[in-house]
């Protein structure tokens, strides 16, 4: 402990206040949680020994023991300071996690590339291997349907808040499912990414394939505007799920200088940060599937009243919102490396 200085009991009261008065930063916490475990310890030990440190520590393990397992009151905290900490937190956790996010969004990207390889080249085996006969015969159906521009169009708004809470929920349990089977060092995590990015490259690239070489390249504006609003935040939902999984799979087989279960349960303290953040971003991603994306539904659906430049306005919208709402999140996440900078 002598990192912590030479009196960690002070250390610990600043700690404490600093808690109560503005909140700590992650590894501020880790600190406090470290500190509390030690006093409790010398507490031990000083009643063993019948030590003259009681009356300074048991005020001070007690007080401790209340910040870190809950027991402080909801009227000493700041309103809304679980979403504030939150909100600051969850980017360090990225940062701090970003070798697994760095190899789970490769593993998306490159099926991804393998999808869109398998429609420029006519391949008809891989993508049959990778997404079944049934999904593959079902995508390539839905791109000639779609030459009715029917695509995010078909959900009747009065079905919508139905149709929201399916998405949400069916999304949210693709994400936890992902991060709970990361146990097995993460590989049916990345088999999840592997697949989602292959049927994203995959269709992606056969609606602007298609497009192109039937003369209708509005085709490939008509999908984008159709999945990106809600897309842009679904596919990092996944990824941060999927990448939460391989930490917690990772910690579990490789422990290193730790207990296993020790560092299993670290890594889960700190991942559900991840977690927490992708469910957030898929209950915003579905209520923006069915209340969003449906926009302009009718205008597609009567293409011989309104013209192709009056669509291509609503695909710009679509298009622009959704870029928007992505920078939106990666300023929010990259400031976890800003903030990781100040703290080193």
């Amino acid at each position: 402990m002598s990192a912590q200085g030479d009196n960690p009991y002070t250390r610990l009261r600043e700690l404490l206040a600093k808690k109560r008065a503005q909140g700590l930063t992650f590894e501020e916490t880790r600190e406090l949680v470290a500190l509390h475990e030690r006093a409790s310890a010398d507490l031990s030990l000083s009643r063993e020994t019948e030590g003259t440190e009681q009356s300074v520590l048991t005020p001070l393990v007690a007080d401790s023991f209340n910040e870190v397992y809950g027991g402080v009151p909801f009227t000493r905290r700041r309103p809304f300071q679980f979403l504030l900490d939150f909100y600051r937190e969850t980017p360090l956790v990225a940062w701090k996690y970003r070798l697994y996010l760095f190899i789970t969004l490769a593993v998306f990207l490159i099926a991804a590339s393998a999808g869109v390889v398998a429609v420029l080249t006519g391949d008809t085996v891989t993508p049959t291997a990778v997404l079944g006969e049934g999904l593959t015969r079902s995508f390539e159906e839905a791109v000639n349907r779609d030459a009715n521009w029917m695509l995010a169009a078909s959900i009747p708004q009065v079905m919508r808040p139905a149709a929201s809470a399916g998405i949400i929920i069916n999304n949210s349990f693709l994400t936890v499912f992902a991060f709970l089977i990361g146990i097995l060092l993460g590989y049916w995590t990345l088999a999840i990414m592997f697949v989602n990015g292959y049927m994203l490259g995959f269709v992606t690239l056969l609606y602007v394939y298609t497009g192109l070489t039937t003369g209708r390249p509005e085709l490939a504006w008509y999908f984008a505007a159709g999945v990106m609003p809600h897309g842009v935040l679904e596919i990092p939902a996944i990824v941060l799920g999927a990448t939460a999984g391989v930490a917690l799979g990772v910690s579990w087989i490789f422990p290193g200088h730790r207990m296993r279960l020790q560092a299993f349960q670290e890594t889960a303290r700190e991942v559900y940060h991840l977690i927490l953040a992708a469910v957030l971003l898929l209950i915003i991603a579905g209520l923006i599937e069915a209340f969003v994306t449906p926009l302009g539904a009718e205008m597609l659906k009567q293409p011989d009243i309104y013209s192709q430049a009056e669509r291509m306005h609503l695909y710009y919208l679509k298009v622009i919102f959704s870029l928007l709402l992505f920078g939106g999140f990666l300023t929010w996440l990259t400031a976890g490396r800003l903030e990781a900078r100040k703290t080193q």
